[in-house]
């Protein structure tokens, strides 16, 4: 049968078509020869015709000598464009098969490319030498470099841009190119008329009616007689939005008519002071599912005046350990979560984009492993610059009613050890307090759907007194994204976290441990199921109960996070609209390892999980579905700990292997899923 599906599929993948179309043969394919420098997919992309295309169903197309004697001199003309000025195309074979279809050999002789050996400006006598040679720098074009046209003029607007950051807002760019093909150069003049160089004017106000101008102005950055720059404009507009006062908001010059000075146009579309939002969602993974998932906001933007902001916000829904349905759900571990918060935002603290925020949290969490809540207070300054923010921050927090999974707290701190670590001081509660150092640069074309840029962000702790903890943790995230040709996104992320506590086995609070598996990290595990776990609910020792009884193993492995992380995730987003309007395909691959010493977070390997994802866009974000397969996993040990057996008896549960490859039903081995799925809203990173 399977041998049959794939000769079917062979066959469909050959079946093209052959009936010729008024007289016009079937135009099988097009080949180049001779096209060292430009590939056959970029030629073919800047001519008329085009081959019969498509793999199940194959769309035809025919052969016109007419129209491709005319794509002949596209070919010579691309190649032209692209410093080739002696390229020809020498012959053009038309091969045909016994049905008569055509296929197309196309003979290039590529000739010699032009060099840039000469490259002058006129005209910008007047700039200082440092500026000149720091414009010249920033040109995507230099002498020595084969000529481009498209790189030739985008040089130009360049060139112009360059000029109007150096203050000449009135600067114009013209150019000339002497090419000599028979001697394979090409001499560039740059014509500059700079102009005056423009100082920034007055800052002028209009939309508001209950933020002041003063205010706004204070907020642009913009102060008279500072040297004129685009980017300054750009910043300006962006700082303003960045108030959280208006829905709309945009920053322009004013027309130059009084040189040296360029004024400043600051229009705003104030947003109401009051909002209120409300949104219903959920999530499912293969351990834990939270539904409904409700979320309430409401929004002050003008708290006691000007333009202190004020936001509460609450979530709250209801997690399913692990999943709701009957035979499977466990009332004991499941239950309400919630995080509430209340956020005091006060604006262009001394300077402008510096913010001081003030935060109070309360958080209930319940994951398969554990549960816990907590209160924090939260203050810092934040402050943000184009791409770049960086955050200082001052965090408290305290824990209280932490639950271990099937284990006694209070006894695992009497038998101490490694295991004590992650609940050390906490058995009813305990408390954090540490200052966070943030840098993140974000360069990413689109925040929720992006395609092409860079976004890095590195996270610095340091516990303070008073506090139960003491350890140094950092948490540097880079990610990456580039299209490939017209039709897909390649998106790469590299994680590295470590936790280094004063001594070698150190107390850590689990919530600033490292958890992977789930939606957003290593994708081959269910939530947070990833490294190191303790174990729980000892197998039964009474008779026929649970085979291979003989010591008192783990049956559940707990999930308790690593002082060390490393992951590293590939994508590749692939558009489906010729199945369905804005779905989207999306393999993956996952290789992370949580572990214990951060020193070496590599140790042992990468565990990796290939998988396959769907993503369907929505005004909100992609709504997603992920399934992957762990095909590299490590069996890990399970960490003894106090617990109460089937017949009434106070024991420690013995190391247990946590493994895919479990040999059934038998006391000793806790199996692991190789698959996972996770349901969610918003990409993975």
């Amino acid at each position: 049968m399977a041998r049959a599906l794939a000769v079917l599929l062979l066959l469909a993948a050959c079946a093209t078509p052959y009936q010729p179309f008024e007289g016009r043969p079937v135009l099988a394919a097009i080949r180049f020869e001779g096209n060292h420098s430009i590939s056959g997919g970029e030629l073919l992309d800047h001519i008329a015709t085009a081959p019969t295309t498509g793999f199940f169903s194959k769309t035809a197309r025919y052969y016109d000598a007419d129209l491709f004697a005319i794509d002949v001199k596209r070919i010579e003309r691309w190649y032209n464009e692209k410093g080739f000025y002696e390229a020809k195309v020498e012959n053009v074979e038309e091969l045909r098969d016994d049905k008569g279809r055509v296929t197309l050999l196309v003979k290039i002789n590529e000739g010699r490319r032009a060099v840039v050996r000469k490259m002058e400006f006129t005209g910008a006598e007047a700039l200082p030498h440092n500026e000149l040679s720091d414009i010249d720098d920033a040109l995507p074009i230099h002498p020595g470099d084969g000529f481009d046209e498209d790189v030739y003029e985008k040089a130009k607007d360049v060139l112009l841009e360059q000029l109007r950051e150096h203050g000449f807002a009135r600067a114009k760019v013209r150019g000339r190119v002497e090419v000599a093909p028979e001697e394979g150069s090409a001499n560039i003049v740059f014509e500059v008329d700079p102009d005056v160089r423009f100082k920034f004017g007055d800052v002028t106000v209009s939309g508001n009616h209950r933020v002041a101008s003063d205010e706004i102005a204070f907020a642009t950055g913009i102060r008279r007689g500072d040297r004129f720059t685009p980017k300054a404009i750009a910043l300006a507009q962006q700082r303003v939005y960045n108030l959280g006062a208006f829905s709309g908001a945009r920053v322009s010059l004013e027309p130059l008519t009084d040189p040296p000075f360029a004024g400043v146009r600051v229009n705003v579309r104030e947003a109401p002071i009051h909002t209120v939002r409300l949104g219903l969602g959920g999530s499912a993974e293969e351990s834990r599912w939270e539904l409904p998932r409700l979320r309430a906001e409401y929004t002050n933007r003008s708290l006691l005046g000007g333009l202190r902001r004020l936001e509460l916000s609450n979530t709250a829904g209801y997690a399913f350990v692990p999943n709701p349905f009957p035979g499977q759900y466990d009332p004991s571990h499941s239950g309400i979560t919630v995080l509430t918060s209340a956020q005091l935002t006060i604006p262009n603290m001394f300077v402008p984009g510096l913010d001081w925020i003030n935060r109070a949290e309360f958080a209930r969490e319940i994951q398969s492993g554990f549960s816990y809540q907590d209160v924090a207070g939260r203050t810092g300054l934040l402050y943000r610059r184009a791409e770049h923010t960086v955050g200082l921050s001052l965090n408290f927090v305290r824990y209280f009613q932490v639950d271990l999974r099937g284990t006694d707290l209070s006894r695992i701190l009497q038998i101490g050890g490694s295991g004590a670590g992650i609940v050390n001081d906490c058995p009813v509660s305990c408390t954090l307090t540490y200052p966070e150092l943030r840098y993140t640069y974000d360069g990413r074309d689109n925040v929720i759907e992006p395609t092409n840029g860079f976004f890095g962000t590195v996270g610095l702790q340091q516990t303070l007194k008073p506090g139960s903890f003491s350890y140094f943790r950092i948490n540097p995230d880079l990610r990456g994204y580039a299209p490939i040709g017209k039709y897909a996104v390649l998106a790469m992320r590299v994680e590295y976290g470590g936790l280094f506590t004063e001594t070698a086995n150190g107390a850590s609070p689990f919530t600033q441990r490292f958890f992977f598996g789930g939606q957003n990290e290593q994708r081959g595990y269910s939530s947070l199921a990833q490294g190191p776990k303790v174990g729980a609910d000892p197998c039964d020792p009474r008779p026929g109960k649970s085979a291979g009884c003989t010591q008192p193993f783990a049956t559940t492995a707990v999930p308790i996070g690593g002082k060390a992380a490393a992951l590293v995730s590939v994508e590749l987003r692939i558009p489906a609209d010729f199945i369905l309007n804005h779905l989207g395909i999306v393999p993956f691959i996952d290789a992370s390892n949580v572990s214990d010493d951060p020193k070496r977070p590599l140790e042992g390997g990468l565990e990796v999980a290939p998988g396959l994802g769907l993503r369907y866009l929505t005004p909100f974000g992609p709504l997603r579905l992920d399934v992957a397969y762990l095909a590299r996993s490590k069996d890990v040990f399970t960490r003894s700990a106090p617990a109460t057996d089937a017949t009434g008896a106070q024991v420690i549960t013995v190391p247990t292997r946590v493994s895919v490859f479990c040999p059934g039903d038998t006391a000793g081995c806790i199996p692991e899923s190789r698959f996972a799925f996770h349901v969610t809203l918003g990409e993975a990173f």
